[in-house]
């Protein structure tokens, strides 16, 4: 029997959009004082920093809502052709095919 973990990837990308988040909130802490950013930018920044960060730790912390959420990302992912179309086909077909949403239920 392999003792294969197949959520790994999934996790991998929990941690890479929390990354994502924490530099999400980086940039807007760095460019508060910045004249050329307007305040709809900043608080554009700041959301899309928290989405990233909520879906990454619902992610890692196998939470049924945070699997959804990925699989909508990855849904919106589609149509960033060539590379997000590829990503978010690879990823969505690894989901159903290593069935991981049971693992985020039994959770």
């Amino acid at each position: 029997m392999s003792n294969h973990d197949f959520l790994k990837p999934i996790r991998s990308f929990g941690y890479f959009f929390i990354i994502i988040g924490v530099a999400g909130f980086i940039m807007h802490f760095w460019a508060l004082n910045d004249v050329r950013y307007t305040n709809g930018f900043k608080l554009f920044v700041l959301i899309v920093s928290l989405l990233h960060l909520s879906i990454g730790s619902g992610v890692i912390f196998k939470k049924i809502w945070g699997l959804y959420a990925l699989k909508f990302y990855l849904y919106l992912l589609y149509f960033a052709i060539p590379i997000g179309t590829y990503i978010a086909v690879k990823t969505l077909r690894y989901i159903e095919k290593y069935q991981i949403e049971k693992s985020f239920k039994e959770n």
